[in-house]
């Protein structure tokens, strides 16, 4: 080999030392930022050449940088902050459904219920007392505003949620647009080029999972480098563009999740919006659900013992609490529906649905049971009635019109106390025995002890428990799958940083090794150099 090819040799060779020592530096100095993947100098021998001796070596070649990345631990990483997305959510949530019914604080039910019935005591025991009567109702009021206390805090966590998931929403856009960013990066930089984008796609790669966090995803990588995102079988990102998330409201004006004009909420299962999701429908279905049913059954079980009796001004058949009304709601373009109990002593406490066919027959669905109750050819303006309802539909109706009928939705919001006089509180059985008759006193009184049908079958005190510890259990596993989805996240995450984190000790002793490679190839180009004077000067 000629001296000028040991020259190019050691050009090369500080050009490549230089290459990797530059590489080196970029992994110490990210060595604390997120999602960043350690990269290191990929390096070859350079094509040899003919000469006397036979094949001889020109030196080192710089090949690209090689990005220390395992697709499986990264898609592992992904689907797992989609589990600690959806725990998060859920114990953020039954966490403050929790505290709702706190009874070892006095903050639930239990303590008013107790005292109401307590006060009945009373006034069975002292019947002809004024007293013991005003306490009675005092105690009401006390059970109503307590009632009404857990209902309104129900219903400012299900708003927090439907607006939590208008702020997710707005999130999961935003991370949409940098990736759909972060993809054109990539395309334009590793397009007909050698380069690889690895920067850009570490960046990209915390992007998805931030956005797995939110909300569940899946996503695959085409050909150029470009990463696809989908949400509920729809495109979120595809290249360079996004199509962004929406709202809109469904029946029980709760926020569902529209993408590319379809309706995908059925499909949100993890994430913190699946979470979020999941915790509403549960609150709405199940304890809030279960919490109206028993007022409503307080309600119309105490009115129709009481209104039997009869008060100290021998006045008879008055409701003790205020009585429960019908919510109706129509899905119709054309008609109109109203309700009005006909008999509290048959309503169920049950909710239906009034849907129609293409003939205009109706169909009136216990969602209770599933059962049809009533069904018939409809005639705009007649009564139609079943289990102690009495409706009326008015106007025109088209196939697949649906009205809803219920006791729940406002039996807590309308709850109170019908009694104002002390002397109108029917203790008494008859007019016979006033003023010592505690017959009817002591009928209420074993309602607190009775097994109610409309509960099936269960006494007040138990039904409440029942709430309670359902609660609680959906707090408890919540809290068990935090815990577990947490620790398993970091687990994977530390999977991930012996695979592609920067280690400071590796680093040092690479930045020496290259170091002296480069010192090394300085000194042969100054020996080179002198050898060539040397010749020079002949």
């Amino acid at each position: 080999m000629s001296i000028l090819g040991m020259l190019d040799i050691g050009k090369t060779a500080l050009y490549v030392n230089m290459k990797a020592l530059n590489i080196i530096s970029h992994n110490i100095a990210n060595i604390n930022t997120p999602g960043f993947s350690r990269q290191e100098a990929v390096l070859t021998t350079m094509s040899p050449v003919f000469g006397k001796g036979g094949l001889i070596g020109r030196g080192v070649a710089f090949l690209g940088i090689r990005r220390s990345y395992e697709e499986f631990i990264e898609s592992q990483l992904l689907k797992q902050h989609q589990n600690y997305g959806r725990s998060y959510s859920l114990i953020e949530t039954y966490s403050r459904i929790e505290q709702i019914f706190n009874e070892a604080q006095n903050f639930g039910l239990s303590k008013s219920f107790n005292d109401y019935f307590n006060a009945w005591h009373e006034v069975a025991t002292n019947p002809e007392s004024s007293p013991q009567r005003v306490v009675l109702l005092q105690s009401s009021h006390a059970l109503v505003d307590a009632a009404k206390k857990i209902e309104q805090d129900l219903l400012d966590n299900l708003k927090y949620i439907n607006e939590e998931i208008d702020n997710l929403i707005s999130r999961i856009n935003k991370l949409a647009i940098n990736i759909a960013s972060l993809n054109e990066k990539i395309l334009e930089t590793e397009a007909g080029s050698p380069n690889s984008a690895h920067d850009y796609r570490d960046q990209r790669q915390v992007y998805l999972n931030q956005l797995s966090e939110l909300i569940d995803i899946s996503t695959y990588e085409d050909d150029l480098g470009s990463i696809t995102v989908m949400v509920g079988m729809r495109n979120l990102v595809y290249g360079v563009k996004t199509n962004p998330l929406s709202t809109t409201l469904n029946d029980n004006s709760d926020k569902e999740l529209i993408l590319d004009g379809i309706n995908v909420t059925k499909y949100i299962e993890k994430g913190r919006m699946g979470g979020l999701l999941d915790a509403r429908d549960d609150i709405q279905n199940n304890i809030q659900y279960k919490f109206r049913r028993l007022i409503a059954s307080i309600i119309k079980e105490i009115n129709l013992v009481h209104r039997s009796g009869y008060g100290l001004d021998s006045s008879n058949l008055n409701d003790f609490f205020i009585p429960f009304s019908l919510f109706t709601k129509d899905f119709s373009d054309g008609a109109d529906i109203t309700a009005a109990i006909a008999d509290y002593a048959q309503v169920t406490l049950d909710e239906y649905d009034v849907t129609f066919d293409s003939a205009s027959n109706y169909y009136v669905t216990n969602r209770g049971t599933g059962s049809i109750v009533a069904t018939g050819a409809y005639v705009s303006g007649n009564s139609i009635s079943f289990e102690g309802i009495n409706i009326t539909i008015t106007g025109t109706v088209a196939a697949r019109d649906k009205f809803f009928i219920s006791p729940l939705t406002q039996s807590v919001k309308n709850f109170g106390v019908a009694i104002s006089d002390p002397s109108k509180i029917a203790a008494s059985s008859n007019t016979a025995g006033l003023p010592a008759n505690n017959e009817n006193a002591l009928a209420i009184i074993q309602l607190s002890q009775n097994q109610i049908n409309d509960l099936g079958n269960l006494t007040y005190t138990n039904y409440y428990r029942g709430i309670i510890s359902e609660t609680a259990s959906f707090a408890s596993a919540s809290r068990d799958s935090f815990s577990f989805e947490e620790n398993l996240l970091m687990e994977i995450s530390k999977r991930r940083e012996s695979i592609s984190g920067v280690s400071l000790d590796e680093e040092a002793i690479n930045l020496v090794k290259f170091q002296r490679s480069y010192e090394a190839a300085a000194k042969m180009i100054k020996v080179t150099d002198e050898l060539l004077q040397t010749i020079l000067n002949l």
